[in-house]
């Protein structure tokens, strides 16, 4: 069971990336502030730094990386069913969004890569998978 705090953290963090309006946290502030991304290009997680407005209050907004347990298959299938019917798959651990990224592949078949940039669990997959061909 996670903390109040680490459920306000994780919660700043999924606003942040998905460029949603957040407020500064200082009590009485309240101010907007202002959010740029400093995720090395290679980056698992996401790194945010935050700074308000009105008090100049900055702010370190990052993922909390764990990769045990892996994603199961069935999780997998999941979030792509999911992903599939338009709406937002959620890493089942953390509950943060899942980013699908299409990859390259020179046989014209989709070759997706997921990746949860809270957690840092991430996979590639071919769809449809080989189990749906037959």
């Amino acid at each position: 069971m996670r903390s109040a705090q680490e459920r306000e953290s994780q919660r700043r963090f999924v606003q942040a990336l998905q460029h949603e309006h957040l407020s500064c946290s200082n009590p009485g502030c309240g101010g907007p502030m202002d959010v740029a991304d400093h995720t090395p290009h290679n980056g698992r997680i996401k790194i945010y730094e935050a700074s308000c407005e009105r008090c100049h209050t900055s702010e370190k907004i990052t993922g909390k990386e764990e990769h045990q347990p892996a994603w199961d298959v069935a999780s997998i299938t999941l979030m792509a069913e999911t992903h599939l019917l338009h709406d937002q798959p959620t890493c089942p651990y953390d509950d943060t969004p899942i980013t699908f990224i299409s990859l390259p592949n020179p046989r014209r078949k989709a070759r997706y890569r997921l990746q949860c940039y809270y957690c840092g669990r991430h996979t590639e997959m071919n769809w449809p998978p080989r189990e749906a061909k037959s």
